[in-house]
């Protein structure tokens, strides 16, 4: 068995950071861009995630069928919220993620969601926060663990926009409860847009992010960057398409026709009442995106058990596109003596991935899978994503009670199953674990502490659970 361990802890290993994101941290350091030697504009952080090796996968494998139109536009659906102003900060993160969940909760009730609530839990001022200030720039991943740990969404009203508001570390209690964030692929060339299309035209608005320069920019509301720039600095939401879009509209002409409607935060005073143009064949656009496609109803669960508050900062694998993976947490609750564990969740690397899922009751400190094998269940996640799964019967816990849940996942084309969060400078800095909580193995039989292999690392794999009074929220 130590025979075993020893390998497994010397095979594995992380994956490599994004390229993007080690530039980010080294012109940070530098105070300086590295293409102009300026201090950098910046409304976005690249994700220490590299998800590079996405580029091209083609996800929405239950929409292949579908046709799509030559031209689309949200707002002629009444599926887009009002245009927002981010003001003097570098918040336009937040505000395309929001614009991407308040699309997709529509039609139906129109949501206005707190960006200053996310920027400002988010920050370096906040126990949970990031190494950003609270008006400073942030990405998808960022926002997405805002959700997924349940800070949000709250209302604007709750907490009105202030670009200039130091970070307020309040919890509120959220409106919802995130279900799951699409991780769009990158596009494998200019025409490779059928994602962002399927996704727009089914669910809602995609947020991506994109370097934006005035001098892209013209009186056309057209905007078309024809030079590669080695990192984003804005996110917009992209809310439509028009196939046919003439590119004599543009300043600099670009290759061929066609455009993405996209939504800005600049206010309506801005653009075409706050929407512009992206040609096709922009070198940036839709490279990094993500879709915020499903919520809940936050009374359903009201229990949450993590360890990774700040979310996906890197992934780790041996040389396997199959591992295993647990956390093990104990019932704790002051509102009931006992609990139904209702659901997990996950981060998901890779589209066509395959899991099973185990829950067992009383485990030992050290082997997740040494306990009462309580749940099991099989199934696949078609796209990359933060991904929850609820169960049909619930299991129930007493109050104190251990319990594990472990994952055995399948990532094809990526060897590096296991999401983790961790500290990386420049980013996560304040990423702290203890033992005894998250676990690594190869085989499912023979298992690691997860911080017996990397410092302060916790897996990112939560559980939610519901006691008899769910109108009130407890955390774990």
């Amino acid at each position: 068995m130590k025979i075993r361990k020893w390998m497994f802890k010397r095979g594995i290993n992380k994956a490599s950071l994004n390229p993007d994101f080690i530039k980010y941290v080294e012109d940070i350091k530098k105070g300086q861009d590295h293409q102009t030697g300026k201090i950098p504009y910046r409304e976005y952080i690249p994700p220490p995630v590299n998800l590079s090796y996405l580029t091209g996968k083609k996800v929405f494998p239950h929409l292949r069928g579908t046709a799509l139109p030559s031209s689309f536009d949200l707002r002629k659906e009444g599926r887009v919220t009002s245009v927002k102003n981010e003001g003097p900060a570098g918040t336009a993160w937040a505000f395309a993620a929001y614009g991407s969940l308040e699309s997709c909760l529509l039609p139906g009730k129109t949501w206005n969601f707190s960006e200053n609530n996310m920027k400002n839990l988010l920050s370096e001022e906040c126990p949970e926060g990031f190494d950003r200030p609270s008006n400073g720039p942030g990405n998808f991943l960022m926002s997405a663990a805002y959700l997924a740990r349940w800070s949000g969404p709250v209302l604007e009203k709750d907490d009105p926009y202030d670009p200039n508001s130091p970070g307020n570390c309040v919890e509120m209690s959220p409106r919802m409860h995130l279900r799951k964030v699409i991780f769009i692929p990158a596009r494998n060339g200019y025409t490779d847009n059928r994602n962002i299309k399927l996704a727009i035209m089914k669910y809602g608005a995609v947020a991506t992010a994109i370097y934006f320069d005035e001098v892209y920019y013209d009186n056309n509301f057209s905007f078309y960057c024809d030079e590669w720039k080695f990192s984003f600095n804005h996110a917009v939401c992209l809310v439509g398409w028009d196939d046919n879009y003439d590119r004599r509209k543009f300043k600099n002409l670009p290759p061929g026709p066609g455009v993405f409607i996209a939504k800005n935060c600049w206010g309506t005073n801005w653009g075409n009442k706050g929407y512009f143009y992206i040609s096709y064949y922009d070198q940036m656009v839709g490279k990094d995106n993500a879709l915020f496609s499903r919520v809940m109803n936050p009374n359903i669960y009201n229990v949450i058990y993590e360890y990774d508050p700040l979310g996906w900062c890197d992934s780790a694998g041996a040389s396997s596109p199959t591992a295993w993976f647990a956390n093990i947490f104990t019932s704790t609750s002051e509102q009931a003596s006992e609990q139904e564990l209702r659901a997990v969740s996950w981060y998901v690397a890779s589209p066509d991935s395959s899991y099973n899922l185990y829950i067992y009751t009383n485990p030992t400190d050290s082997d997740p899978r040494s306990g009462k094998l309580v749940k099991s269940l099989s199934g696949k996640v078609l796209d990359p994503s933060y991904y929850q799964k609820a169960f049909s019967t619930p299991v129930k816990l007493t109050n104190g009670q251990k319990f594990s849940v472990v994952v055995e996942a399948t990532t094809p084309g990526w060897d590096w199953p296991v999401p983790l969060q961790m500290p990386i400078q420049g980013y996560s800095s304040k990423a702290r674990s203890e033992p005894g909580q998250g676990f690594l193995s190869m085989d499912g039989e023979s298992w690691l502490d997860v911080t017996e292999v990397f410092e302060n690392a916790s897996v990112c794999l939560k559980a939610f659970a519901s006691t008899s009074d769910r109108s009130k929220r407890g955390t774990v």
